[in-house]
């Protein structure tokens, strides 16, 4: 971000200290939109690009599951094609608008604000830090609300850009100008509260999930168990996550080695960008606790919800998350999941798995090991009941309806 948009930043933060004034935190206007036929929402989302993570996919969703006649949507993406733009062309209008990270001019603002004005939709939503800050700026005078969503946690922020940092804080000093601060975590929300974000702009939804996508498969168990040349009987734990420091695979490998001393016959699969033998810095990890025979790296994958159907057991390392998408998609498909006590994970995994320390090799290892003892009739009921809890409290449905009653508010509002 140029000097010259941080000198406007600055002038118009000074303007929006004398604009707070609070709101409810929840949708309190008229009925869902999914309830009113008659009723159409044009909705224009800002995002500062399409790669492949959680905030990315959560737009993906949130596009499939409001559909046309009653919603519209299109989507302004900050940076260049990238590998989720054909799958949001399906459900939204696209534009790239292909600027360079963190080199944004006034310029860029004023090509979005034209680009808003020729959108003329109801509402905008800015989804992840630069794009809130573009956004508020591009609409700043405009008559249609705006929110921001949040998916981030700032529990590992030491690990984020210095960039990013610096655009954190400034979101805190813009925090009022959205009529919401949409967070997917209550732990993200009270993290940003505690950094400056407005408070009295807080709405909480969280991740939503196909649950018929991710469900238990027998059949796709067998065939990527195979395709891995992993026996049948074996016991698989794997991780889905892009190697990333706050994903903390060395955390993962150093609790794998401890858990092959008692458990010799166990595989593990590691699933993600980056997860692969070309990446020295995995490579490493792996060599380091003598894993490399026992794991096996798939790289990303698009098949996720077959890959979770060869798991005995799923597990999450990380040492901070805000909804880790990875946890409830497991926990879908009838897997039992081990993870660190980051973001939401205690209120999604509830009783039906284990909640470890975080940066705790040896605890996760040991939950490993409860769920291990369960044997594999233990661990389908445990999974069942996961299953049964993501479907009552987390299925893309509900979501959705949050979603509409968010929006039509909104919109009632001004």
């Amino acid at each position: 971000m140029n000097t010259g948009i941080l000198h406007a930043l600055h002038e118009a933060r000074d303007e929006s200290r004398h604009r707070d004034n609070p709101i409810p935190a929840t949708p309190e206007h008229g009925a869902s939109l999914l309830e009113q036929p008659s009723r159409h929402m044009k909705i224009c989302h800002v995002i500062t690009g399409l790669g492949s993570g959680g905030a990315e996919i959560a737009l993906c969703r949130l596009l499939e599951s409001l559909r046309p006649p009653r919603f519209e949507h299109s989507v302004i993406v900050l940076g260049s094609e990238a590998a989720l733009s054909e799958r949001v062309a399906e459900s939204a209008t696209v534009h790239h608008l292909g600027m360079r990270p963190g080199r944004a001019g006034p310029r860029d603002v004023l090509r979005l604000r034209q680009m808003l004005r020729r959108e003329g939709a109801d509402l905008v939503h800015a989804w992840m830090y630069h794009a809130h800050l573009l956004t508020t700026l591009a609409v700043w005078g405009e008559r249609e609300p705006h929110l921001w969503s949040v998916h981030h946690s700032l529990s590992d922020v030491a690990t984020d850009k210095r960039l990013t940092r610096v655009v954190i804080r400034m979101n805190a000093w813009f925090s009022t100008r959205p009529q919401r601060i949409l967070y997917a975590s209550r732990v993200s929300a009270s993290q940003h509260e505690a950094c400056g974000f407005c408070k009295a702009r807080t709405a909480v939804i969280p991740n939503g999930y196909d649950t018929t996508a991710f469900a238990p498969n027998p059949d796709e168990r067998a065939r990527v168990r195979a395709s891995l040349d992993v026996p049948e009987d074996a016991l698989v734990i794997g991780l889905v996550a892009r190697v990333h420091p706050t994903k903390d695979h060395a955390n993962f490998c150093s609790a794998a080695r401890l858990f092959l001393d008692s458990h010799p016959d166990t595989f593990f699969v590691l699933v993600g960008d980056g997860t692969s033998m070309d990446n020295p810095e995995l490579a490493a990890l792996l060599d380091a606790a003598g894993l490399r025979t026992r794991v096996r790296l798939l790289g990303r994958r698009t098949d996720v919800p077959a890959v979770n159907a060869a798991f005995d057991i799923a597990t999450l390392s990380s040492r901070g998350e805000a909804f880790p998408n990875a946890v409830a998609e497991a926990m879908a498909c009838g897997v039992p999941c081990v993870a660190t006590n980051v973001g939401d994970v205690p209120e999604i995994v509830g009783d039906t798995g284990k909640v470890v320390p975080p940066r705790d090799s040896a605890a996760l290892s040991a939950g490993w090991s409860k769920l291990a003892a369960l044997g594999a009739e233990g661990r389908r009921a445990l999974g069942l009941r996961a299953r049964r809890r993501i479907i009552e409290h987390y299925a893309n449905g509900i979501r959705a309806h949050r979603y509409a009653d968010l929006y039509s508010s909104l919109v009632l509002e001004h």
